[in-house]
């Protein structure tokens, strides 16, 4: 490796040949037509498959990542770079990206061309390494680093490479067998393109880099001052959160909500209206949703109360859509802050980092779901209480306990566990008497914010223990079937593929467990298949301190509570229920990155490793965001599950206010969710109401219920109407429709 460094440095002008040059302009040319074309013809839908497309414009992004290095004369690890982002991307191209995400060869037109790719950035990176004395190398790295330990990471990465419960489910293991073979063969294509790129970088010229990078940024571990830059990253990774997670809210997603986020919007529209209840409409069967109860005369959404809360400010604002990708932002703030004092401002910079460019954060965050919202409440909580350490006072630490129990509000074991868990840490303050009143006022907030759920339980249920949604389930279900634990009657009926066996046992936790790990080796970071590789290098080799004792015991904490409940909880946007060990995970894959760096400067300390461990995560970085984030976003979100943003658009229109727009539909009850969100049931509402055409006689009762509505009919989205349209209307009664 010293002496591939050598050769790489020497081939090094201090500026690019006239033939690096015409190259690097070539291949950014390329890249930007590539780029353009994929992105037009992604818009236009025209002769290939949007996949294609796609797979078309990260090619281009290839492509300029060859001409940038190129431009500074590193023509080696610039081919090899734009190698790795066109074999990922089109790994991900031959991936079904809902549900349990198999690889299927037969959906992309350009299938031959993407394999190709793959196969050219294993075999180039192979030759590569081998020409570099890779095996010699090998074994200088595993006698130093330990076989066993690398035969542990090998494990891991391998289970984590791909799913089975789809498999156990449908009793079809060889096909199992077969999925997990293509992954490893995509996974090694990954490990050996980023090592050659790795080996190709110049090292003197990344040491001559990484000494001004270094005057700019401070790295984990670097007790430089702090520069200019320094102070404005945390802002400008929040921004960029922000920017993010807004345009793929907005533009994937259509800024309407998705699977839960549906009813959780409707409940804070009512909310922001200043009930807690609706009076029962006329025909309610008609308007009804899932997870919508009736009780007496009220009618109310089962949800807890602590995220809708928060999305009516959305609500107050017209834009719900925007609440999440700002919680992001304000996240990744509260995150630099926590970490710059637990830990140095290095590690927090790059922790931040990983953070802003998780395809799980981002995706999340981007969504209408409630776990951003969490974490924003954890981060906000802990933050206060690193104040109340070094300047106690009675405010924040009870500003910090109303954030945890309004956590609790929305998500009660949560709030429970990370409440606990956190009131404990606060009581290692207690260094003197003034920390008592920390401790004090902590628990006290706690219990102001999350005693309201008792009383808005009784509110709905009658009972201060007994939640509405336990309720409603129980109900909708049978009694028992949603409560943690093992047992027989445990799970929802008929869920498919998702729910393996009947009832919840330790064999079922296990296969939800591989799911979900899975989704976070794939979503944490996207890093090709191994974003779990650096969390498992601090594991296995890290110095480990308190505070990385207490991240650990968070998501051990996550795992077992959740491996109690029947349902895995992922398929959407990352092992959402995990989510909470998003932050302990990057902080071990912040400080496993470190310690990579100090073992192999170890062994080769004269080759600039952190420069070129630098080099790496920055095109890691890039490739979470450009390639595996604007998959998801382009590929997975528009439309998920049939929602979609057509009655949005009608509500706007002016012949549609104060109407009553009744939707027919093959399939009422999934079609319905995409327009009940809209519904404003308030006295003096303008908006259209939406309701199901179930008939006559139902659609002459809801009719009655609103005589001074304009009444029309749109059919759904089907294959003979490709957008919601209008049928009938406007006319003043149903008995003109009949």
């Amino acid at each position: 490796m010293q002496q591939t460094d050598r050769d790489a440095s020497q081939g090094m002008a201090p500026r690019p040949s006239s033939l690096h040059a015409a190259g690097a302009w070539g291949a950014l040319l390329a890249g930007a037509v590539l780029f353009a074309l994929g992105l037009w013809g992604y818009q236009s839908g025209e002769t290939l498959s949007e996949i294609d497309y796609w797979w078309i414009a990260c090619l281009g992004i290839a492509g300029l990542t060859i001409g940038a290095l190129l431009h500074l004369g590193w023509a080696a690890s610039g081919f090899l770079g734009g190698l790795y982002i066109a074999g990922f991307s089109a790994q991900l191209a031959l991936k079904d990206p809902f549900w349990f995400q198999q690889f299927q060869f037969g959906g992309a037109e350009l299938a031959l061309a993407m394999l190709a790719a793959v196969g050219l950035q294993g075999l180039v990176g192979g030759l590569y390494l081998l020409r570099a004395g890779a095996l010699r190398h090998l074994g200088q790295i595993g006698g130093s680093l330990g076989w066993f330990r690398l035969f542990l990471v090998a494990m891991v990465l391998i289970a984590g490479s791909k799913a089975a419960m789809e498999f156990i489910a449908l009793d079809d293991m060889p096909r199992y067998a077969k999925q997990l073979v293509i992954a490893l063969g995509f996974l090694a294509c990954n490990l050996v393109g980023l090592a050659a790129f790795l080996v190709a970088l110049p090292g003197d010229a990344l040491g001559r880099a990484g000494v001004r990078f270094r005057r700019l940024v401070a790295l984990a571990g670097d007790p430089k001052p702090v520069s200019a830059l320094d102070a404005r990253l945390p802002l400008i990774l929040a921004g960029f959160v922000f920017v993010v997670c807004a345009s793929i809210s907005l533009w994937s997603f259509d800024g309407v909500p998705h699977l839960d986020g549906i009813v959780y919007l409707f409940h804070a529209r009512y909310f922001a209206d200043g009930v807690l209840t609706l009076p029962i409409p006329a025909g309610v069967e008609a308007f009804n949703h899932y997870l919508m109860d009736i009780r007496g005369d009220r009618w109310f959404s089962v949800n807890l109360p602590g995220w809708p809360a928060a999305l009516a400010i959305g609500i107050w604002l017209g834009v719900p859509w925007l609440i999440n990708p700002v919680l992001a932002g304000i996240s990744v703030l509260l995150l630099h802050r926590f970490l710059r004092v637990q830990t140095d401002r290095g590690t927090a910079n790059l922790t931040s980092f990983l953070l802003a460019v998780s395809p799980w954060y981002l995706s999340m965050s981007s969504t209408m779901l409630i776990h951003t919202f969490a974490y924003t409440m954890i981060l906000g909580a802990w933050v206060l209480l690193q104040r109340s350490r070094t300047e106690p006072g009675l405010v924040a630490p009870l500003l910090a306990g109303c954030l945890m129990g309004w956590l609790f509000l929305a998500r009660p074991l949560e709030g429970v566990y990370m409440g606990v868990l956190t009131g404990i840490w606060t009581l290692s303050f207690l260094t003197d008497r003034r920390q008592w009143r920390t401790v004090i006022m902590y628990g006290l907030g706690c219990f102001a914010v999350g005693v309201l759920l008792f009383f808005n339980n009784r509110a709905l249920t009658g009972s201060a223990t007994l939640m509405p949604i336990k309720a409603y389930l129980d109900e909708f279900w049978g009694p028992g079937r949603n409560d943690m634990g093992f047992g027989p009657h445990i799970g929802a009926p008929d869920w498919g593929n998702v729910d393996v066996f009947d009832g919840h046992s330790p064999i079922e936790a296990l296969i939800n467990f591989h799911q979900n790990f899975y989704e976070l080796n794939m979503d944490l970071l996207g890093w090709g298949g191994a974003s779990v590789l650096f969390a498992l290098v601090f594991v296995l080799w890290g110095r480990w301190t308190r505070f990385t004792a207490a991240m650990a015991v968070i998501v051990a904490m996550t795992f077992f509570i959740y491996a109690l409940y029947w349902y895995a909880g992922g398929f959407y946007a990352g092992p959402r229920y995990w989510f909470l060990a998003i932050v302990p995970m990057l902080v071990f894959s912040a400080l496993g990155l470190r310690r990579f760096v100090e073992m192999l400067h170890g062994i080769y300390p004269e080759v600039h490793v952190a420069e070129r461990i630098a080099a790496m995560v920055i095109l890691l970085g890039a490739s979470s965001v450009l390639v595996y984030e604007s998959w998801l976003a382009l590929n997975k979100y528009p439309d998920i599950n049939g929602y979609h943003a057509d009655y949005l658009k009608l509500s706007r229109k002016e012949e549609f206010r104060n109407a009553l727009v009744f939707i027919r539909s093959d399939e009422p009850e999934s079609e319905y969710g995409s327009a009940f969100w809209l519904n404003d049931f308030a006295p003096d509402a303008e908006t259209p109401l939406f309701a199901k055409d179930l008939g006559p006689e139902s659609n002459r009762e809801v009719a009655a219920g609103y005589p001074d509505r304009q009444i029309y009919v749109v059919e759904a989205r089907s294959v003979e109407y490709p957008v919601v349209t209008v049928v009938q209307g406007p006319v003043s009664s149903v008995e003109a429709l009949e």
